[in-house]
């Protein structure tokens, strides 16, 4: 029987982890017949072996096929798979997947496994990002919209716009033009969150063969957007400066490129934060190339030192930057609010699209962001969080400091560390230790379109109480002295 998992095919330069590309293969094995009920797989340890991978690894692989019902482990007796072959239900069976037009094939799987930790109650969370539990708004946000709904109960009955609830609105203009932003009200919308705003772009400007530069790494979830779009990605690295201009000029002459998307400020997942000059050289490319900006600014506001450097946007004369900031960082990930400003033609066919697929928006939530908004408590419970991070930001510093293993740059704002190993740790298999531990990161290599960083992870230092951190950066600590004491195949 052991011939059979030679068939097992595995890619370590694949951003999908080796334990999801053993799940998903054997899954596929039993549902093709291969592997009929009742067949007893290997021991981990013999598995490990054969595959040539840690154990851990192994075990992962095993726990993933038992949440999904494709085997069961019976105690002193192994592990069984439990389902046949997929049997047809008529002779011509339907082939979905020739059916779909929709791109869903390159989908990076890092978002899966970020959510998937940051539900697992058993992990200290420093996958994703949430907000520090002793300045939560959630009760304060409640009280305030139950308050404003109970003096204006029609705002219940009434449909919200498209272009999103115009007291709102009004409201963001003026929110905006603090740090310099001024936006005609045409100029302005109201998107679920930032990554509907992601994709409207993208549905808007890109198609099959069209060319996007973003910064590596990035957010997969942006590469993702542009990808279904059909579009190709050229990636550009930073330094600590930001995204290397003359890296990007250099793509600009060579690509017909749509449009550059930065995260400029507190950057994910590096925390750089783009110099003035880097900034005024982005805006004089984009201007001379003809090229847009599309500038996401989710932490902008979480600046724990000196206040942050004005946004692009607020230095565009040209009109070529199309700005994003969502309020999910500032309030908790769940409320999926975001403002979007752009020139005024953008704005309109941005509309025209969102209206075909979100023609009546959230409108409950437009209107809790507007109470929070309205009543000056939304800029009470920032001062809240840049304490609670700061203090974070500190206990962390002097954490890692003690962690001789760790390198890592500490920002002056956003909610994100980035972590550097020595050159022979991998940061995914030090993650599979990490997990048996009880805590969770982000391995560098998933958020990285070409593969890089595998000596670097991602820490989101918000959710978890001071206590909770300590403990998840000493576990991570103790991973690591694990991982050196094992011998990993290279």
């Amino acid at each position: 029987m052991s011939h059979i998992w030679s068939q097992l095919k595995l890619d370590p330069q694949s951003r999908l982890p080796l334990y999801k590309q053993i799940s998903q293969q054997t899954e596929q094995m039993v549902h093709d017949g291969r592997l009929k009920p009742g067949v007893r797989l290997p021991s981990e340890r013999k598995m490990a072996e054969m595959l040539q991978v840690s154990r851990m690894t192994i075990t992962l692989a095993y726990e993933d096929m038992k949440a999904k019902g494709i085997v069961r482990s019976q105690q002193g007796s192994g592990t069984f798979v439990m389902r046949g072959p997929r049997m047809e239900r008529s002779e011509q069976a339907v082939t979905w997947h020739t059916q779909f037009a929709y791109e869903t094939g390159n989908i990076n799987h890092a978002m899966e496994e970020i959510m998937r930790f940051g539900r697992d109650p058993k992990l200290i969370p420093l996958a994703g990002v949430g907000t520090a539990p002793e300045v939560h708004p959630g009760i304060e946000l409640s009280q305030c919209f139950a308050e404003h709904l109970r003096r204006n109960p029609i705002l219940l009955q009434l449909p919200t716009p498209t272009q999103g609830y115009e007291p709102l609105r009004y409201d963001l203009r003026k929110w905006l033009e603090a740090d310099g932003i001024h936006a005609a009200p045409e100029e302005l919308m109201v998107v679920s969150g930032a990554m509907q705003g992601l994709d409207l772009i993208s549905r808007l400007f890109l198609g099959p063969g069209d060319y996007v530069i973003m910064e590596d790494p990035g957010l997969p979830a942006a590469s993702d957007a542009f990808a279904a779009s059909g579009a190709k990605i050229l990636r550009i690295t930073l330094d600590q400066q930001g995204i290397r201009t003359e890296s990007l000029e250099n793509l600009l002459m060579q690509f017909p490129v749509k449009f550059i998307y930065v995260n400029p400020t507190f950057h994910n997942p590096t925390g750089i934060t783009m110099s003035p000059e880097r900034r005024a050289h982005l805006l004089e490319l984009a201007k001379k190339y003809g090229v847009p900006i599309v500038e996401d600014d989710p932490t902008g506001l979480l600046n724990y030192g000196k206040k942050p450097i004005t946004p692009l946007k607020a230095m565009d004369q040209d009109d070529l930057v199309i700005y994003l900031r969502t309020f999910s960082k500032y309030v908790f990930p769940a409320l999926r609010v975001a403002v979007l400003a752009a020139p005024e033609p953008i704005v309109t066919n941005l509309l025209k699209i969102k209206q075909r697929i979100d023609l009546h928006s959230n409108n409950l939530s437009q209107i809790a962001v507007h109470a929070f908004l309205l009543e000056g408590r939304l800029e009470r419970h920032l001062d809240r969080l840049r304490k609670a991070y700061a203090d974070r930001i500190k206990l962390a510093r002097e954490v890692i400091q003690e962690l001789p293993d760790i390198h890592c740059d500490f920002p002056e704002g956003g909610v994100f560390l980035w972590c550097k190993l020595p050159p022979q740790i991998c940061a995914e298999r030090l993650l599979q230790i990490a997990i048996q531990k009880g805590v969770a990161f982000v391995p560098g290599n998933w958020l990285s379109g070409v593969g890089l960083g595998d000596n670097c992870f991602r820490l989101a230092f918000t959710h978890p109480s001071l206590d909770m951190l300590k403990e998840g950066l000493k576990r991570i600590g103790e991973a690591i002295q694990e991982y050196k004491s094992k011998s990993f195949p290279l």
